[in-house]
């Protein structure tokens, strides 16, 4: 297979930080007199923030409330993983990017987190040249399990969505790729191998250590897992 383009969501893709997200909704959940199991927690990931806060916190909350509360996890997310950042990222993932760029491949991030955390994460690990595009949930009226961030990431790159391999951890996130005509590599950190084989990716990896192009576009040829 022929791959084009790469393209990223962020959270339990560049960084493995759910341990951090986590902490974050306990603690704006404790400030809204809600306590809020990580079960719960987990079982909104890959959505935007106002989705997540509607099923977290309450469906009646209003736009603006949701984006003061959204503004304030986020606040407490970077917090949380400020002085954890390059122990978090995702082993192998600077090197795998190194070679993407050197093959000519074009890169974007697309997320539904704020792009505030994108460039958290880019000034914070030195990534701010890896990626051609940033994609975020503002860009898109419909979040995942849609493909929208995806098929507007792969127009923003240039290259057909068929051609792109989508790097996931969520089953909203992989749903997404899947349903934009994108292949799926799924990523084993916030959810287990067997956990993600039911959304049905076309590869599983722990992490991108020892990555290549031509080792990818091989499994990626050879079918679902």
């Amino acid at each position: 297979m022929n791959i084009e383009g790469a393209i990223f969501d962020m959270d339990g893709v560049l960084l493995d930080n759910v341990s951090h997200h986590l902490r974050a909704w306990r603690k704006l959940g404790r400030e809204q007199g809600k306590s809020l199991t990580d079960d719960a927690i987990r079982a909104t990931f890959g959505q935007r923030n106002q989705e997540m806060l509607q099923a977290l916190i309450g469906q009646d909350l209003t736009l603006e409330e949701c984006r003061r509360l959204a503004d304030r996890k986020e606040e407490l997310y970077r917090e949380a993983v400020a002085p954890e950042l390059e122990s978090a990222m995702v082993p192998g993932l600077r090197e795998f990017l190194r070679e993407l760029r050197q093959a000519g491949c074009r890169t974007a991030v697309a997320t539904s987190g704020p792009l505030e955390n994108v460039r958290f994460v880019e000034q914070g690990l030195g990534l701010a040249d890896a990626f051609d595009a940033v994609i975020t949930s503002a860009d898109v009226q419909r979040g995942k399990p849609h493909p929208d961030v995806f098929l507007v990431t792969a127009r923003r790159l240039g290259v057909p969505a068929k051609q792109c391999v989508v790097f996931e951890d969520s089953a909203s996130g992989v749903r997404a790729a899947l349903a934009a005509g994108c292949h799926c590599v799924a990523l084993a950190t916030t959810h287990s191998r067997q956990e993600l084989r039911q959304w049905q990716p076309h590869w599983i990896t722990p992490d991108f250590r020892g990555l290549g192009l031509q080792q990818l576009g091989r499994e990626l040829l050879a079918g679902r897992v």
